[in-house]
């Protein structure tokens, strides 16, 4: 039996969080031996694993970086110095651990899901080793990771990408100097089982699903919900995910006047957050970044057609521009809220988006990703 070693943050809520879970739970299923290398434990697994899975937790620190932020918030100096001292030895043990781990495999396939564990994966990974680097994030391809790929990924095989536009923007940053690696698309997939069978019961409700950080522009979409609401008071915004914006969002929502149509729901257990999503009638995303946002494949499998922002990457790699979902040129907000206000207002332009959505998520599929997945390790010369 091949053994495949997945590495991992934690295993809470996010979406890089589920496709590790995703993928481990179908390698498990198809055969192979799965192990988790996880740096923090920060409890349950926010996400079902297969029981045959071992998770493999590297250090015992947890790391508290609002105390830090609270800290610099209050200008409280000597608290900060404090928690910036804990902050240095949590990633000190955070880059030893793993590099421990791997260095102590000796065969079978590691798959990185990270930038550091990746250049950890290249400098530690034993010759027997098939090493694979996933990237989940879009690092805009500032000089930092340019050189990073040229100079620290040299004894990575294969690096999987989310999308064809990472794989070329990649392979041209590192085809003078990396020769032997070898750049390959997998997108992520979506369980289907966690989707009711029944048809879908629809409300006058906006979605958006996320970490409520910086990035995931949470900021504007109510700015721009503010204007919606107006003309259509009916409609409900939902918004589910915990973060460090939280507070602050919250406080946007009073400042708006939007109390009576805003939901910040909170962070939400994955069986909520399919329920919220099968009785939802539109997805909204105003990132202001994003890879391969796995909740809009989840979108798409309840049937819930998208509008978002044409950030540089991501949502144009699901959403087909006026068939399952609009995709609006990033900054346009007055052009985002017309074409919002023109979907809720007919609904049976909706309905035809809805059967579009299926499509998409149906070639999102488990047995047609893992294909892919499983062609990689075989075929590959170490696993021969």
């Amino acid at each position: 039996m091949k053994s495949i070693y997945i590495t991992a943050l934690h295993l809470q809520h996010g979406g890089v969080e589920m496709a590790i879970s995703l993928l481990a739970n179908a390698f498990v299923r198809r055969g192979y031996d799965v192990n988790i290398l996880s740096v923090y434990n920060l409890g349950e697994p926010a996400y079902k694993l297969d029981k045959r899975i071992k998770v493999s937790y590297l250090t015992e620190v947890i790391p508290n970086r609002e105390a830090f932020l609270k800290a610099k918030e209050e200008k409280k100096f000597i608290r900060m110095m404090q928690e910036g001292i804990k902050a240095i030895k949590i990633l000190y043990l955070k880059y030893k651990s793993m590099r421990k781990a791997i260095t102590s495999i000796k065969e079978g396939v590691i798959i990185s899901t990270r930038n550091e564990h990746s250049i950890l994966l290249s400098k530690y990974g034993q010759d027997n080793v098939l090493k694979i680097a996933q990237l989940h994030h879009d690092h805009n391809f500032k000089k930092k990771y340019i050189k990073d790929f040229r100079e620290k990924y040299t004894k990575i095989d294969y690096f999987v990408l989310l999308t064809e536009q990472l794989k070329e923007e990649i392979e041209t940053f590192i085809k003078e100097k990396n020769t032997d690696m070898k750049c390959v698309v997998i997108p992520n997939f979506l369980d289907v089982n966690e989707f009711s069978e029944k048809n879908f019961e629809k409300e006058k409700t906006v979605i958006a699903i996320g970490r409520l950080h910086p990035v995931k522009g949470f900021d504007r979409m109510l700015r721009i919900w503010e204007k919606i609401s107006k003309k259509h008071p009916e409609w409900q915004l939902k918004i589910l995910g915990g973060g460090e914006e939280e507070e602050k969002l919250k406080m946007l929502v009073k400042e708006l006047h939007i109390e009576k149509s805003v939901n910040m729901m909170g962070m939400c257990n994955h069986d909520i957050v399919i329920e919220e999503l099968e009785k939802a009638s539109l997805y909204m995303m105003t990132s202001y970044s994003e890879a391969f946002p796995f909740v809009l494949i989840e979108a798409m499998m309840a049937e819930v057609p998208v509008v978002a922002f044409d950030v540089r990457v991501g949502p144009k790699a699901i959403i087909q521009d006026g068939e399952n979902g609009y995709l609006i040129e990033d900054k346009e907000e007055e052009k985002f809220i017309e074409t919002m206000e023109y979907i809720m207002s007919h609904e049976k332009e909706r309905v035809i988006m809805r059967k579009k959505c299926v499509k998409k998520a149906e070639e999102l599929c488990e047995d047609v990703v893992m294909e892919k997945w499983v062609s990689l390790i075989e075929n590959s010369r170490k696993m021969k």
